[in-house]
């Protein structure tokens, strides 16, 4: 069980990154790259955002598809750490039934 919570809490702080991420690459949609950004010459180089693990967000459709991503894994991921909790007090409950809650 305690591994479950482990995997699921790191999973959701890799969440709340991407969010970050997402959050600044829509917030930067659209603005004029600066003097010193790197051009996209043959393309090896690119102004646009970059996900973790991911092909950079071209869009805005392609920027809340992937909010909607995160939306959806710290949902799944806070039902394992629900599921764990209950897990584990019905464990404790089982160790000393004379204490009732």
């Amino acid at each position: 069980m305690l591994p479950a919570l482990t995997t699921a809490s790191n999973a959701l702080q890799v969440q709340s990154q991407r969010a970050a991420e997402i959050a600044s690459a829509i917030a930067t949609m659209g603005a004029t790259p600066t003097a010193s950004a790197p051009k996209n010459v043959g393309g090896a180089a690119s102004t646009s955002p970059v996900r973790i693990g991911a092909l950079p967000i071209d869009d805005p459709t392609e920027a809340f598809v992937s909010l909607k991503e995160v939306e959806l894994a710290y949902k799944l991921n806070a039902a394992v750490i629900k599921t764990a909790d209950e897990m584990l007090g019905t464990l404790l409950d089982m160790l000393d039934p004379a204490d009732e809650r």
